[in-house]
């Protein structure tokens, strides 16, 4: 029975590994796959129909923003074109312009002829149709 106890306390330490390992790989699984509810990303898939949308920022600057259902899109009239790539949140969607710019997210608001973007409160610009 000593020898038995002994072996156990001589095991490899991967045995003792397993066990935790096998249940982070599940909990992170299971958070990572998680499904999202229609009803949290509706909004942000009314904006990405295919269709142009005119982009005004809050400064003033007009382009074009087309955004594709597979989180793709477009961006037109500005010093270049981008093309950037998108996601929903439960409010509005996150965009990232480019590869070197960082990704900004917005809330979405329906106004009468489009939506209105804002962070924070604050109004970061206006898509219309």
């Amino acid at each position: 029975m000593k020898n038995l106890l002994n072996n156990d306390r001589k095991s490899s330490p991967a045995k003792h590994f397993v066990l935790p390992f096998s249940v982070f790989v599940i909990f992170a699984m299971g958070h990572s796959i998680s499904p999202v509810r229609a009803e949290q990303t509706a909004i942000a898939h009314y904006v990405a129909d295919g269709r142009p949308w005119k982009m005004t920022t809050e400064d003033g600057r007009v382009t074009t923003l087309v955004l594709f259902e597979n989180g793709k899109g477009k961006m037109t009239g500005g010093p270049m074109e981008l093309s950037p790539t998108w996601r929903p949140t439960p409010d509005g969607l996150c965009l990232k312009p480019g590869l070197l710019l960082p990704e900004r997210c917005v809330e979405l608001v329906r106004s009468n002829n489009g939506y209105i973007g804002t962070r924070s409160g604050e109004r970061i610009f206006k898509l219309e149709r």
